[in-house]
Order: C-alpha cells, then structure tokens, then sequence
C-alpha cells in the first residue's frame, strides 16, 4: 500500500507540472473587481500568469519577461537567456564588453574587464589576448616569452632568439663583457653570453669549453 501510495503521490505531483507550465489562463471572464496581468498580448486571472522554467506565479510587483513566446520570472531570464560575465559569473544586463575583433570569446561586465593576471582596466581600450583571456601588455608578454631578457621591455618586433630560448630585442643582444652587439654566432658560458673575441679571452684564462650558437633573428 505504501508504495501505490507514493507512485499516486507522484503521479499527482506531475500532473501538477504540466497544469502549471502549460496552462496558465482560465476560461473564467476577468471581473470588473480584478485586475488583470497582461503577457505575450494576452490577460491573466492574478495568480494564473506562471513562469515558464520555475512554475512560480508572476506579476507586476514580482517582474516577468517575455522572450521567444514564454514567460519567465527574472532570476530564470537572467540565469537562462543573459550571457554571463567571464569574470564574476554574474548575467550580463546592461553595458556588456566584448572584443570588436571576434578574437576574444564572451562578454564582461564594464566593470569587470582587466587583465585576467592583475585585474587592472585597459584605460585605453587596448588588450592582448592570450589563450582566450584578456591582458595588459605586461602580463600578455610574460606569458608569450615575449620579454626582453636583458632590459625586461616587450619585444614587439624584431627578436633575437638563442637555442635556449631567450629573446631579445636585436640592439640589447649583446656579449657581456664588450657589449658589443651579436648578429650571429654567440658562444653560451654559464648562462653567459659572448662574442668570439672574448670567449678565446676566457678560455686562456680559465681553460673552458664553451659551445659555438648560432643566433635565430625573426619577429614577434
């Protein structure tokens, strides 16, 4: 008996539902006592108005919209039709940032656009995207290794690049001992670099090896 019982109480518990998604006016005239709600060109007996997604009742005082031919209560609008913010995962109603360009996926509340890394605005409206986030100019450089290895300043350009890794701007690739700059073959000792002259230099002093590289020239 008790589990007839609880399919009954379920059964009836659907039922319910369906009244209260899909049948949402009576046939019953509206009195002249009764103030009607208006939805999708229609009027409602106060109470018979429902939202779409929850199946609670709607009306002036609690809000309502309208989208695609239904009704829903505005925290469902908001969670179910309003793009989120990438930031704060809160809806996005009003003023909502987005990338001109299609380069970047989503939207932003205004106040909510920063560089993902230090979470400062772009005063100037100009950002660097990387890996589908927005960045300053610093923190997009960082992670690219797009920063020069000897002034720290981004390399936007011209790069010079050793077997290592590291970049550089082509002027600040230079030995460490004349600064002169290196336009080619550059010689690796302990995280060192030199020019030819001044690696035969080291080596009769110390007795080194110290490996010949040629230098990769591109741009970033």
């Amino acid at each position: 008996v008790a589990h007839n019982l609880t399919i009954d109480v379920h059964l009836l518990n659907m039922v319910a539902n369906f009244i209260a998604k899909e049948i949402t006016m009576s046939d019953r005239p509206i009195t002249s006592n009764v103030t009607p709600i208006k939805a999708l060109g229609q009027y409602y007996h106060p109470g018979h108005l429902k939202c779409y997604h929850c199946y609670e009742p709607l009306d002036e005082r609690t809000g309502y919209k309208e989208h695609q031919g239904h009704v829903y209560c505005r925290a469902d609008y908001k969670s179910l039709h309003l793009p989120s913010c990438r930031a704060c995962g809160r809806p996005v109603e009003r003023e909502a940032v987005s990338a001109m360009d299609g380069k970047l996926d989503g939207k932003w509340h205004l106040d909510c656009f920063g560089c993902h890394t230090c979470h400062r605005p772009f005063p100037d409206n100009t950002f660097y995207v990387f890996e589908n986030l927005p960045y300053c100019k610093r923190h997009y450089h960082q992670l690219n290794n797009s920063l020069c290895r000897t002034c720290d300043d981004p390399i936007e350009g011209p790069c010079a690049q050793t077997i290592e890794g590291w970049r550089f701007h082509p002027a600040c690739f230079r030995c460490n001992v004349c600064r002169c700059a290196i336009t080619d073959v550059y010689y690796m000792f302990e995280r060192r670099i030199y020019c030819e002259t001044h690696i035969r230099q080291l080596q009769r002093q110390r007795n080194i090896r110290a490996e010949k590289r040629r230098t990769q020239f591109g741009r970033i």
